[in-house]
């Protein structure tokens, strides 16, 4: 069994080894190989390109996860001016003053992933006041702080914290399944039609075939009425038969045409254009190789390892886990450690010295001054019941896609029995149609000898005909009937693309 090369997909794109097939006119016919078809179909199927856009648009969502951990800095400056009356009842002071402020802040923010934050702040200010009674004017004063908070109970946690991305790395992975399983249903689809188009044409030979032998035996009768040996009636039923079968072979080429158009609707074939009024001719003929097959428990082991839509159900149960155990958390008080460090300075303009902005700096990271807080935050609502009733919502909806899953791997190995008994089935019905089909050679050959020597009628040949006919296309239905069901069996295991050899790839690796 080959293996599939599959990569965890944030980007799907098909590594077909596609051979274009050039259409030279609507009255050339297109021969194409199932492998050919499916690599089409994979190409210009809309569904599966809409469908690859979910695995895009979810990769997204993890990069806007990932970034609630990305440190955020903000810069602010303002200027402000405030005039104000005078409080002071004073000859030498005037009796309103003006206070001009000029801050520039400047902080730096970043969560934690267990949960805390930092925040690292400078903060710088120029102070002028009109007012005499200020000791120092202009005056410069300069804060440095950092403030970490860090919870010990409620929201601490790496797994909790990072919970949003997991369950969005899951959700990329449920796209990624779903992808999956569309690609296989498509491909199964397409073979299917294939299949069905490779019958009407093979059916149509038949009827064509049976349609010359009624003519062929139509100009004996005419010929032996002719001389006398037959009587009229003969050549009445003889030319009867023909235009029944002419009826049937008009059938049968429509049915080629109602084929061929479902081949080309998946194909995404324009019918509005020239090559949708193509005729298309399949190159492959149906196999029968009994015993080719996965055996029951092979079949059943790899339908519940590889079915993508048990996968993706899997994937949703991690979901399911991971917000359960976050609101399993949010029970808890919250504590918060908190601890603050931090240093200033100050200078500005005196009746005795010069100050500057430099010199404020200057004394701010001198430590000379500073400050420190370290506490605790607790909390912890009575009764607690919104985080109770949210908490047994998630266990509720655990149990729930528990059952959901149990009941889809039931579905699976049902579908699986299911799909391994028709192809053995139909292994039967391919050996009983073959042998029916050589007695009935044996049974028409034997009656026109008859015929010729006058030991039978035209009637008679003209029924082991008809059924000789009926029993070719039987024999036929039943081989690709078989294909079909190898192509279900193929579909329910999951390994429709190793099959036929088909790729997905992702450009980020797995």
């Amino acid at each position: 069994m080959k293996n599939i090369l599959f990569f965890k997909l944030s980007l799907y794109f098909f590594a077909l080894f596609f051979i274009p097939v050039s259409v030279a006119n609507a009255n050339e016919p297109l021969s194409l190989t199932l492998k050919e078809t499916i690599e089409r179909v994979l190409k210009n199927n809309i569904s599966i390109s809409v469908q690859s856009y979910n695995s895009k648009i979810n990769a997204q969502f993890i990069f806007e996860k990932e970034a609630v951990f990305d440190p955020t800095i903000d810069f602010e400056f303002t200027i402000a001016e405030e005039t104000r009356q005078s409080t002071t009842v004073s000859t030498l002071s005037d009796p309103k003053s003006r206070n001009k402020d000029y801050d520039w802040d400047l902080s730096v923010t970043q969560k934690f992933i267990t949960g805390g934050d930092y925040e690292f702040s400078f903060d710088s200010n120029k102070s002028e006041t009109s007012s005499s009674l200020s000791s120092l004017n202009p005056v410069y004063s300069t804060d440095l702080a950092l403030t970490v908070t860090q919870p010990l109970l409620k929201d601490f946690g790496i797994d909790l914290n990072k919970r949003e991305i997991y369950i969005a790395k899951n959700d990329q992975k449920i796209s990624d399944h779903q992808f999956t399983e569309k690609v296989i249903d498509t491909v199964t689809d397409a073979e299917n039609i294939y299949w069905d188009l490779v019958f009407s044409i093979e059916d149509l030979k038949v009827k064509e075939t049976s349609l010359q032998r009624a003519r062929d035996l139509e100009k004996q009768v005419k010929a032996q009425v002719d001389v006398g040996t037959l009587a009229e009636l003969e050549i009445l039923q003889a030319k009867s038969d023909v235009a029944s079968r002419e009826e049937r072979l008009l059938n049968a080429q429509n049915l080629i045409d109602d084929n061929g158009d479902n081949l080309k609707s998946i194909l995404n074939f324009s019918f509005d254009s020239e090559e949708g009024l193509i005729k298309i001719i399949p190159a492959d003929s149906p196999v029968f190789e009994p015993g080719s097959e996965n055996s029951l428990e092979e079949a059943l082991q790899t339908a519940l390892i590889h079915r993508p839509d048990l996968l993706a159900k899997k994937k949703e149960l991690d979901n399911r886990n991971i917000e359960t155990k976050y609101n399993e958390n949010q029970m808890l008080p919250t504590l918060d450690l908190i601890g603050s460090l931090g240093l200033n300075g100050l200078s500005g303009d005196s009746a005795t010295t010069n100050g500057a902005y430099d010199t404020a700096l200057s004394e701010a990271f001198s430590t000379k001054f500073g400050l420190w807080e370290f506490g605790l935050n607790l909390s912890y609502p009575l009764g607690n019941r919104a985080a109770k009733s949210k908490l047994a919502a998630k266990r509720l909806e655990v149990a729930q896609l528990l059952l959901d899953i149990k009941e889809l791997e039931k579905n699976i190995v049902v579908e699986v029995r299911e799909a391994h008994r028709q192809i053995k089935t139909d292994i039967k019905r391919v050996q009983a149609t073959r042998v029916a089909r050589k007695l009935a050679e044996e049974k028409l050959n034997a009656e026109e000898k008859k015929f010729k020597v006058g030991l039978s009628t035209s009637f008679n040949v003209l029924e082991f005909q008809e059924d000789l006919a009926e029993k070719q296309s039987n024999e036929i239905k039943a081989v690709i009937d078989y294909n079909k069901s190898l192509n279900r069996l193929n579909q329910v295991m999951a390994r429709t693309l190793e099959a036929h050899d088909i790729k997905l790839f992702s450009k980020e690796g797995s």
